[in-house]
């Protein structure tokens, strides 16, 4: 065989292990995760687990309400409402809520929250960040909240450790996908 019948074969295997060694056509794992999330997911379950295995309701009921949204831009919402719900104030504008009484207005903040911002995942530590920039806890905005992800099927379970009640928890939130031709 000549050197030149022995070129062609050979840049074609450079080439090749080069375009592997870089990874091109290989699919990103950030990518692939980041393109699992994106949808609504409305909120089945908040349980924080204990150091010793126990798991307790503290703020947000046995039976909380709530919707997650991602969308494919990187934004991303959470809304949850407590069990049981604020049933007061009774306003049904801004401006009543604004004139109702202080105590009934703390009743309403204390059984609601919610924040938004952007979105990134980082495949190889299987989490989702959220970078929160408006929340209804001023001392959040600027924050980062990553939270350990799973994916089953149409659900989403979202699990972060947190400190609270002067101990170490672990705070689980367990979503369902909205299926895209539904509404609430």
């Amino acid at each position: 065989m000549s050197l030149r019948q022995l070129q062609a074969p050979c840049i074609f295997l450079l080439i090749s292990i080069s375009l592997s060694v870089l990874g091109y056509g290989q699919s990103n794992p950030d990518q692939k995760l980041r393109d699992q999330l994106p949808g609504a997911w409305r909120l089945v379950s908040i349980e924080t687990i204990k150091p010793n295995g126990e798991v307790i309701y503290p703020f947000y009921g046995k039976h909380p309400e709530g919707l997650l949204m991602y969308d494919r831009g990187g934004w991303m919402s959470v809304q949850i409402v407590s069990d049981p719900r604020p049933t007061v104030p009774a306003a049904d504008s801004r401006e009543d809520f604004l004139a109702a009484p202080v105590d009934q207005k703390a009743k309403a903040i204390d059984g609601y929250y919610g924040y938004v911002g952007t979105w990134t995942v980082d495949a190889a530590k299987r989490t989702v960040t959220h970078h929160i920039e408006q929340s209804l806890y001023p001392a959040e905005r600027g924050e980062n909240g990553t939270r350990h992800l799973v994916l089953q099927g149409d659900r989403l379970i979202l699990t972060a450790k947190t400190h609270e009640m002067g101990e170490e928890h672990e705070r689980k939130l367990v979503w369902q996908r909205i299926p895209a031709d539904s509404h609430l």
